[in-house]
């Protein structure tokens, strides 16, 4: 390719010589500066929750900046159709305890009770108050000294987070054993 050494060097460092810069001549002038309304962006703020649970999500720890959020499920909380605290149901609400007395001296707690969808909406929602209730009782002796008041109140079926029926693969509308498990439950909230 090359006859020498020397032509070989030569041409690679043409190759790595940096060539000038073009020169360039004067720009475009300025115009008038552009024109335009202020436009306000509205737009929803979101809490970023942080959430943390035990393996089978019978325990969901959630918070914001402006709340904690303890959700037990009630299957573990309570047998089928009952409201009595099962012998589960200790070691749940201990470790409930544990976080209000320190998080939330002093502060009004709120249980909500909840119920999947299935059944009476009258007979669901006394069922969740019953539940709630239950809570309370159990929460205010483990939490005595700590300046704790409990304002209670159940809501049935009426606040889901998951839903209780879904489409199967032929387009039949279907239970969803999953999501009513997650739609009955207590929830313990304090605000920060």
């Amino acid at each position: 390719m090359f006859r020498s050494v020397s032509a070989a060097l030569a041409v690679g460092l043409a190759v790595l010589t940096p060539s000038p810069a073009p020169t360039q001549g004067p720009g475009p002038t300025p115009g008038p500066p552009a024109r335009a309304p202020v436009v306000d962006v509205h737009a929803p703020v979101v809490d970023i929750e942080l959430r943390v649970s035990d393996l089978n999500e019978s325990i969901i720890d959630a918070d914001t900046p402006a709340r904690s959020r303890i959700t037990m499920a009630a299957d573990v909380l309570f047998a089928f159709d009952k409201a009595t605290l099962t012998a589960k149901a200790g070691e749940q609400l201990a470790r409930a305890a544990t976080v209000l007395k320190q998080e939330a001296g002093g502060r009004r707690i709120r249980i909500d009770g909840h119920t999947d969808a299935r059944g009476d909406d009258a007979y669901n929602l006394a069922l969740s108050l019953r539940r709630a209730k239950a809570v309370e009782r159990a929460l205010a002796p483990l939490v005595e000294g700590a300046g704790i008041t409990f304002a209670v109140e159940g809501h049935g079926a009426a606040v889901p987070v998951a839903a209780d029926t879904m489409t199967d693969e032929h387009g039949w509308v279907v239970d969803n054993p999953k999501g009513r498990a997650k739609n009955r439950r207590v929830e313990i909230t304090f605000s920060r």
